[in-house]
């Protein structure tokens, strides 16, 4: 009797093993055509127990995780499987996205200089607004795009006792009537020791390196999980239809960036009930709704499922709550409110936050569309990312 049992727990853990390990078991019908033909149904059920069997085991770290968890250490990552990061640094491009990017620089007579590109018919005709931390408005400019979609404009700061101002750029598609906000409270000038002005670094950009620099496995971005489901069909085909006319991956991660903002929306209602909403990825599909994490989710999904690795990222976020800038509370905070993503391509690791560039929102019920899709935090520098997001998390076993 206790070799049967010996055997049948010999069995089980065999299966797991050859489960976790392969996709035998989970497309079995095309690995034994014969049994597809005769007994569906059956072969259904092996692959439906097969995915429940995976989320499971997913969820379940192995003893060299267990083992770092207790020493409260990382776990070493194979030197072949680490994706080297060549980020940009000490760029005053707020996101690097070629077709849609603004910039703000200080000149050294003490100016503003706001440049960029954009193709976006919303984005015609600009104004600059430079305020004090009350709201009251010093220096207001407008800057018009010219034929080659490019905007650039020189603005004098203001005279004035105050030692920290705020920049905000409006768009709008004519040059008058209604404006949205561009840049809106995230970029600040401040002035240093000697009286000059500087662009204000956030306080938790030290924290934001360190957290970007570090090494990730790309085995480790490009698996499967209960709820980056990325070996679903329906997901692949979602990507693989959304980018077939792309030439490069950077195109492919741009193509999946703007169907998700378009297509799915943020979910108020959800976030005001305090019930849990949607966020395995085709949950997300299904609904057209989500919070952070759902969109999260939903992209890595999309990226994987094309061979693109992608890791979820949790950390805190300004502007969930009532809070715009941080704080010393904030600064220091291990509290998660916000979900976002960086995709590996090009030898790099591009911030990508999809619920912040999304298009439309669901608010008592009711769907409230907006302009178009932002591209502010598609390929975001990390030094303006870190001015209203901070990084805590990779997530692994979402």
């Amino acid at each position: 009797m206790k070799k049967f049992i010996a055997f049948i727990l010999i069995l089980a853990i065999s299966i797991c093993v050859i489960n976790a390990e392969t996709d035998f078991f989970l497309h079995f019908g095309d690995y034994v055509p014969l049994a597809e033909e005769k007994y569906p149904q059956a072969v259904d059920k092996i692959s439906d127990l097969s995915m429940k069997l995976s989320d499971i085991t997913d969820l379940i770290p192995s003893p060299a995780e267990i083992i770092a968890l207790i020493k409260n250490e990382e776990m070493p990552i194979d030197p072949s499987d680490i994706a080297t990061n060549a980020y940009i640094t000490d760029s005053p491009m707020l996101s690097f996205y070629p077709d849609e990017n603004i910039s703000v620089m200080l000149t050294p007579d003490g100016a503003v200089n706001i440049f960029g590109i954009t193709y976006s018919a919303n984005k015609r005709n600009l104004i600059v607004r430079i305020s004090d931390l009350a709201g009251n408005v010093l220096e207001q400019s407008t800057i018009s795009v010219d034929g080659m979609n490019k905007f650039n404009k020189t603005i004098k700061i203001p005279e004035t006792d105050n030692t920290e101002l705020d920049i905000s750029v409006y768009a709008g598609s004519k040059p008058y009537g209604e404006f949205e906000s561009w840049i809106y409270n995230y970029v600040k000038i401040s002035r240093d020791e000697n009286s000059v002005w500087q662009i204000k670094k956030s306080p938790v950009y030290a924290n934001n390196k360190a957290m970007f620099e570090k090494d990730k496995s790309t085995s480790e971005a490009l698996r499967r999980t209960p709820s980056i489901q990325s070996e679903s069909q329906g997901i692949i085909t979602i990507a693989q239809q959304l980018t077939q006319n792309c030439e490069n991956d950077y195109q492919r991660i741009l193509a999946l960036h703007d169907w998700v903002c378009s297509y799915i929306r943020y979910d108020m209602d959800s976030l005001n009930s305090g019930e849990i909403p949607p966020y395995h990825a085709n949950d997300v599909v299904t609904g057209r709704k989500a919070v952070c994490l759902g969109f999260a989710t939903l992209y890595a999904s999309l990226c994987r499922s094309i061979n693109i690795p992608c890791n979820v990222v949790s950390g805190y976020a300004l502007g969930i709550g009532e809070d715009t800038d941080w704080t010393s509370a904030t600064v220091l905070t291990e509290e998660q409110n916000h979900a976002w993503n960086e995709a590996y391509v090009d030898g790099r690791w591009v911030i990508v936050d999809t619920t912040w560039d999304c298009v439309d929102k669901i608010e008592n019920g009711v769907i409230v569309s907006g302009s178009g899709v932002s591209h502010l935090y598609f390929d975001a520098n990390l030094d303006f990312f870190s001015s209203n997001h901070k990084i805590l998390e990779y997530s692994k076993r979402r």
